[in-house]
């Protein structure tokens, strides 16, 4: 049983909501603070977000300074004396040859 758009329209009221017809004036300081405010808030909130963490640990997060060298993420703690190297020929360790 499909209903036809006019009993449709019979059963759910059509009238147009109360307020559109005849809009009320806008304060500009709220339309302001709405439309401009609430993006500032959300871009402070997002550096904030991101510097902060960096600030807190001490890290310098001025422009223009040189990389940080040495910077192995995920390596040893304790710098590359962990690694193992190939001593000798016959060493099952690999290597930049790439023979195992």
């Amino acid at each position: 049983m499909t209903l036809s758009p006019s009993a449709i329209a019979a059963l759910v009221p059509m009238d147009v909501p109360v307020g559109w017809s005849d809009p009320k004036d806008v304060n500009m300081v709220h339309a302001l603070l709405v439309l401009g405010g609430i993006p500032l808030l959300l871009f402070l909130s997002i550096a904030v977000a991101v510097y902060l963490p960096s600030l807190l640990r001490g890290e310098r997060i001025a422009p223009g300074q040189p990389p940080v060298e040495n910077q192995w993420i995920g390596g040893p703690r304790t710098g590359t004396a962990e690694l193992t190297s190939r001593e000798t020929a016959d060493s099952d360790s690999g290597g930049a040859s790439g023979r195992w």
